[in-house]
This record gives structure tokens, sequence and C-alpha cells, in this order.
């Protein structure tokens, strides 16, 4: 992880999804003033925090290595971060997920993923005066017609909208790089449930779950997070989760596929 540039501000996102750091960096791509750090174990973010200083944090509740909620409590006590706000990035978007974390002393709540103007708008409520924040409202409401994009029934093609690069040789690199992380991400994890659902190992379909169902909201793939979603709750058992979103995979696969394709006047 590089050095913080004292010039910019730096935002410390702590997600065990590397999907999501990728998504986040190339939202904030061009925002003035502003410097993205990733951490990818929740374990180690008290130590680059530390390192970083951040003016902000981001976090996901749900890490296979850390409580979130106890991190979000770390924060808050401790003396170099007490005063940095703590802005929870979570799948879960329920009432009573969400009390929870404020009352664990974050200072607000958004659900994965954000689109830019959201982001930048909770950015520009909570980083102190003198930031970059009037710089990134202007660009967030550039960006409301992007924001916009209607949505498909298997593919939120808002996704396809925010990660195209009209400007670029190649218009689609950045999306077809993050489908990539994506869809290797997905596979990896649903071999995971599909092995622990072979074994009966209950216990970890409901954590396995909730990771995919974190990677699917921010790929726009909501019927991959809506299957995910009922075997985090377990009102669907393993082996018709699985067969479900080996459908669901193949179905956005192929959505996104056309979509690219579409776009590029292929």
């Amino acid at each position: 992880m590089a050095s913080p540039d004292q010039s910019r501000t730096p935002i410390l996102l702590i997600d065990d999804q590397r999907f999501v750091g990728m998504a986040l960096a190339r939202l904030l791509d061009g925002v003035p003033g502003l410097e993205l750090h990733c951490c990818e174990r929740g374990s180690d973010a008290e130590a680059a925090a530390d390192r970083i200083r951040p003016a902000l944090i981001l976090q996901d509740l749900v890490m296979p290595d850390v409580d979130g909620l106890a991190l979000v409590r770390a924060f808050r006590t401790r003396p170099s971060t007490a005063r940095t706000p703590v802005v929870v990035l979570s799948g879960n978007d329920d009432a009573g997920t969400r009390a929870r974390a404020l009352a664990a002393g974050a200072a607000d709540y958004l659900v994965k993923l954000p689109t830019k103007d959201v982001l930048l708008a909770c950015f520009d409520r909570h980083l102190s005066a003198g930031t970059a924040a009037p710089a990134m409202v202007q660009t967030a409401a550039a960006d409301d017609a992007e924001a916009e994009v209607a949505l498909d029934a298997v593919f939120d093609s808002a996704f396809l909208a925010t990660y195209r690069d009209e400007g670029a040789a190649d218009p689609d690199q950045t999306l077809r790089e993050l489908l990539d992380v994506f869809f290797r991400d997905a596979e990896r994890l649903i071999g995971d449930l599909r092995r622990a659902a072979a074994a009966g190992f209950g216990a970890a379909v409901p954590r396995v779950a909730h990771a995919l169902k974190g990677c699917a909201l921010a790929a726009g793939a909501r019927a991959i997070a809506s299957v995910c979603a009922q075997l985090e709750t377990g009102t669907l058992s393993a082996a018709d989760g699985v067969a479900r979103l080996d459908v669901e995979l193949a179905r956005v696969k192929a959505a996104s596929a056309l979509a690219v394709r579409q776009q590029c006047g292929i």
C-alpha cells in the first residue's frame, strides 16, 4: 500500500472482497482531492488506519477474521481514530443491522454498492471543511443522469454505464476487467457453497452466501444477491441454492456479454 499523499484526502476501505475495492476505485477515479486505500483483512485494519491516518473509514460488517461491529467500536475507542467518521458499507439492507451499526459508533450506513452520487454525498456530509467535498458534490451532480439508468431483470445496466469510460480508446476495458474479477470470485464462492453443502457443513453457508451477496450487489447481479439472501437466512437449502446460483450466474454472464457487445457496437 502506498504511503498517503499529503495533498489528497485519504479514505480507507476495509473489505475482504477485492471486487468492492476495485469498483470503488473506479467510481472515485478522477475525483479531485481523494486517495483511496484498501485493506482486505479486518485484523490489519487498525494498523492500516494508524499508518494512513484516513479522513474517513469505509468498512464492511461481515468479514472472515473480525467482527465488524467490534471493529467499529475499536475505531471509536482508539485515540488515533476516535474522531474519524466510520461509514459502514454493508450487503445487509435492514433496519436492525443499520441500528446496530449506528449504535456501535458508525457515522453513516451505505448499502453495497452505492452509486457515485450517493457515495460522494456521504463523503460531503462527513469530511471536514476544506477537503475536496465541494468539488465532489459538483462531480456527483454532473453524473446524475448516469445514476438514473434503469434496472434490468437479470443484470443492473447501471453498473455497465457506471464503469464504461466514453473517453477511452477502449471504453469497456475497465468494465470487462471488473466483470472478470466478479465472475471468478462468484465461481469460487459458489464452489465453496457446493463443497459445504456436500459435506453437510451448514455453518459455513450463511458466511459464504453473505460474501457472495456483497459481490453480487456491487456488480448489479440482483437475482444472485436474492438467492444469497435466502441462503443467509436459512429460507433456502444449500443444495437448492447452489443449483439456482449456477443458473443465475449463467444468465448474468450471458446478459453482461450481450450488453458489452452492444455498447461496443459489435
